[in-house]
């Protein structure tokens, strides 16, 4: 159970350090009340016994945490992990509950090597959270500058004109080959105006197509992390971007303000 326990919290940690959220919670051992036992069921050395595992596994993992008594389920301790939203009010995004009465109250059991009858522990647990709540977490974090591995659109292909909309095709075809969400802006609008909006969309990736770039079958490159990144062959693109995606790389910005 200590085991199973540990790995619950191990694949938590995991999930919300991919996420990039990993640094904005806290962990809490929300543990019962001895002074108010009517909100609880099973004894006094059950609860003890449970609560002290939860903390050597926080422990063995060095995973800092705080305590908490009257916060616990009624009927076993558990580790919620809390962040602040926007507004600053602290919300439990995820809970790993260690159940040791349950299974009692409801005369549950599983039959062992032994053709035994056992009752089991049991973990209530998830490794995200609500999905709703997840999502809203993230929105309100990234304000919609998603790492590139969560975006919706991961590129955008920007052709100067017309005359450029077989190439701006044929860059996207590629792209889609390789799994990237990838559109085209195949409007009548100055590359300035269609950078823009790329931009505000918040698009990871602007690939801008022309002459020259169909050519050399190369596309020149622009993103929201580091502003105009050079000219780049198609394929070493795809293959910076798809490793970005498989690695689920989260990119720090580090474009200055455009000059006006």
């Amino acid at each position: 159970m200590v085991e199973e326990f540990k790995g619950c919290l191990a694949l938590a940690k995991y999930c919300l350090d991919t996420l990039g959220v990993g640094e904005d919670v806290t962990y809490r051992l929300s543990k019962w009340d001895p002074n108010n036992k009517e909100k609880y069921i099973g004894d006094e050395a059950v609860w003890e016994e449970t609560q002290g595992h939860i903390r050597r596994v926080l422990t063995e993992l060095e995973i800092p945490f705080y305590e908490e008594e009257g916060e616990a389920a009624f009927y076993g301790p558990k580790v919620d992990i809390q962040a602040k939203n926007v507004y600053g009010k602290e919300d439990t995004m995820i809970t790993i509950q260690w159940d040791a009465v349950l299974a009692e109250q409801f005369d549950m059991y599983y039959i062992d090597q032994n053709g035994d009858k056992v009752r089991p522990y049991i973990i209530h647990r998830t490794s995200m959270g609500c999905y709703e709540r997840t999502l809203a977490w993230l929105i309100e974090k990234y304000e919609g500058k998603f790492p590139t591995w969560l975006c919706p659109e991961q590129v955008r292909v920007l052709p100067i004109s017309e005359k450029y909309a077989d190439y701006a095709a044929k860059v996207e075809a590629e792209l889609k080959n390789n799994g990237i969400l990838v559109t085209t802006d195949h409007r009548s609008e100055k590359i300035g105006f269609k950078i823009r909006e790329a931009r505000l969309a918040k698009v990871p990736y602007m690939l801008v197509v022309g002459q020259k770039e169909e050519e050399e079958g190369v596309v020149s490159v622009r993103s929201r992390f580091a502003g105009d990144e050079g000219t780049k062959a198609l394929d070493v693109f795809i293959d910076q971007i798809c490793k970005e995606i498989r690695t689920k790389e989260i990119r720090k910005v580090v474009v200055q303000e455009e000059q006006k």
